[in-house]
């Protein structure tokens, strides 16, 4: 078992938000194990054409649906819920023992943060972007929703939640938070699935990804990145 520990006040609540969109394979699984680590979980659902609602409700998550777009979904689950701590998971990633005691420390000393994240693959170029995605979190408080940001609800609210756009909604809130308060980086090591990578091309996928954040950082328009993102070609 994890070392979940019941919160008795508000004040000291977790909540894990989840964001789906045709997760069935996994959110059952995903839901039990955090119900280890935190005292709630909200799934937002982006009207999902498979089992995922029932099986989330089944395992124990709070289930509600919302516009599609992880922006939407992430600021919906955020408003069901009366938690003072956040904290925002991707329906593919794997949950290390132990990791709710010490979001709950950290939480206690910062407004914000995130986790050391691992792609869930033995081949070195998946490791190295797991590796280099840490390390520009550690160095400057830029990451990704793949690390499983969290903030206190109060900092959250304050900064008026996540953006509506369709893509980089984490670098756009990380930028935010940031400029406020430096990132807190939990010392324990979220696993996201390599199943983007792997279907799409590792090399592909890496070039395309590095080349629409560099854009980002260029100033490029995000609601034309964000079409971008979408117009990648999948391999069949």
């Amino acid at each position: 078992m994890g070392e979940r520990r019941r919160s008795t006040c508000e004040a000291d609540r977790i909540c894990a938000v989840v964001p789906t969109l045709n997760e069935a394979g996994g959110i059952g699984a995903l839901v039990e194990r955090l119900r280890e680590e935190v005292d709630e979980v909200v799934v937002c659902d982006g009207s999902s054409a498979d089992d995922t609602v029932r099986l989330a409700a089944c395992a124990g998550a709070q289930v509600i649906t919302a516009a599609a777009g992880r922006g939407p979904q992430l600021n919906g689950g955020a408003r069901c819920t009366g938690a003072e701590v956040l904290w925002f998971v991707h329906a593919d990633t794997v949950i290390p023992q132990g990791a709710g005691r010490l979001l709950r420390e950290a939480s206690a000393r910062s407004e914000w943060g995130c986790f050391k994240v691992r792609v869930s693959s033995p081949d070195p170029r998946l490791r190295l972007v797991g590796w280099a995605m840490t390390f520009r979190a550690r160095k400057t408080g830029s990451c990704t929703g793949d690390m499983g940001i969290w903030a206190r609800r109060s900092f959250f609210d304050a900064l008026g939640g996540f953006s509506t756009l369709r893509a980089f909604e984490d670098l756009e809130f990380s930028d935010r938070a940031r400029r406020r308060v430096p990132l807190r980086l939990v010392e324990a090591e979220l696993q996201t699935s390599a199943r983007r990578w792997e279907k799409e091309g590792i090399n592909r996928t890496v070039l395309w990804m590095w080349s629409l954040r560099l854009g980002y950082r260029l100033g490029v328009d995000p609601h034309r990145l964000a079409r971008w993102y979408r117009s990648h070609p999948r391999r069949e």
